[in-house]
């Protein structure tokens, strides 16, 4: 799954040049906000991950390369150290493992590091300073990526709405029974959903077991994601509706000859957006962990120039995708369309926006959860 997600690109906003930046500025204050509100959660389970060892090992999974990228692990850093001298106790080391796909741009986060371990020193300089090593760690996170028990905190924002990959499922006897839409809509059958909840299970529990093992018992995770308000998986309501923009800006295409239809038809995102039920269900069926806490957000869309930002940062996130099967020729046209259909929705409602889940997670001793459908 090569790709840039979405709301790390509102995060950094790398390659949308100077005017696309300034545009896009009220995004990225917003995701910086939403960065903030969970900080609360974020430290106080830090706080126990980490009370009594000699070397914090922290893992940032799906950390993207943008300019916010290190503000949660020097927050929790920060924390610690303070927590610390206010104990009178020694400062421990830091190890901090950043994760994301090899396509990531690691070059570019790597650059950020040196600053910012500078600066966490002279905050901290109480003659010896603190250690903070930082290393990268490539690969998918639906899998083993650190030794068993090597963890004590793991936080994961925006990412963990996209799948491992494409649903299986989504054809049936070589016919494409999502046609017209490139994610699960209002407009998609019933078995599109259900095709997509179940590869969301299948990847959050792989999730699960990988960091179960990776973690020290007590250690903590805190995973936020774009998820969705409605429990019923099949309500006939999208509350992220840039996909559904994007399907609309394709059939256009289509009614003008310009795509083929069964380019269009065979063409999906893999992405996900669970509600807090769904999650919750997940964690007891899988048993490692124990939820310490829950939070929803909701964030509206209702901000200036809001059709062009919010698909510019759309295009940032998926036009790899899209280049990969239409072709780069497409792309400016598209997202013109794409800009004017976003513009139509938005006017033709006024609640409108994206839900941010946050969850704080508990590593138990014991696999602990007999799960029992309700």
């Amino acid at each position: 799954m090569d790709m840039v997600r979405f709301f790390h690109m509102a995060q950094g906003l790398e390659g949308l040049g100077e005017t696309s930046y300034a545009q896009n500025s009220r995004l990225q204050v917003v995701t910086k906000e939403v960065i903030e509100s969970v900080m609360d959660m974020t430290l106080s389970p830090a706080m126990e991950a980490c009370a009594d060892v000699e070397t914090v090992s922290i893992a940032d999974l799906g950390c993207s390369s943008g300019r916010n990228t290190l503000s949660v692990v020097e927050n929790v850093i920060r924390t610690v150290c303070e927590r610390r001298r206010e104990a009178t106790r020694q400062l421990p080391e830091f190890m901090v493992f950043l994760n994301d796909l090899p396509s990531n741009d690691f070059n570019a986060l790597f650059s950020l590091v040196p600053e910012f371990v500078q600066k966490l020193k002279a905050e901290h300089d109480d003659g010896g300073g603190i250690l903070v090593s930082v290393a990268g760690a490539p690969g998918s996170f639906y899998g083993r990526l650190f030794p068993s028990r090597s963890l004590h905190f793991v936080t994961s924002f925006t990412s963990l709405h996209w799948l491992s990959q494409v649903p299986a499922g989504l054809l049936n006897k070589g016919e494409p029974i999502n046609k017209g839409n490139v994610y699960m809509s209002p407009a998609s059958p019933p078995s599109v959903v259900t095709r997509y909840f179940e590869q969301f299970q299948e990847d959050f529990s792989m999730f699960l077991r990988s960091r179960s093992q990776e973690l020290v018992v007590g250690g903590r995770m805190v995973l936020s994601m774009l998820g969705r308000r409605s429990h019923d998986i099949h309500k006939k309501i999208n509350e992220f509706p840039l996909y559904e923009a994007l399907s609309k800006s394709l059939s256009i295409f289509v009614s003008q000859k310009m795509i083929a239809e069964e380019k269009v038809d065979s063409f999906n995102f893999p992405l996900y957006t669970p509600s807090t039920q769904e999650l919750e269900d997940q964690v007891y069926i899988e048993g490692s962990f124990t939820i310490d806490s829950m939070k929803q957000y909701y964030h509206d869309w209702m901000f200036e120039n809001a059709p062009n930002v919010l698909s510019k940062t759309f295009r940032a996130a998926t036009e790899s995708l899209i280049c990969h099967h239409f072709g780069e020729e497409i792309i400016e046209p598209l997202f013109e369309t794409h800009t004017r259909v976003l513009y139509e929705r938005l006017m033709a409602e006024e609640d409108i926006g994206w839900c941010q889940i946050t969850v704080v997670l508990c590593k138990s001793a014991t696999r602990w959860s007999i799960y029992k459908k309700k």
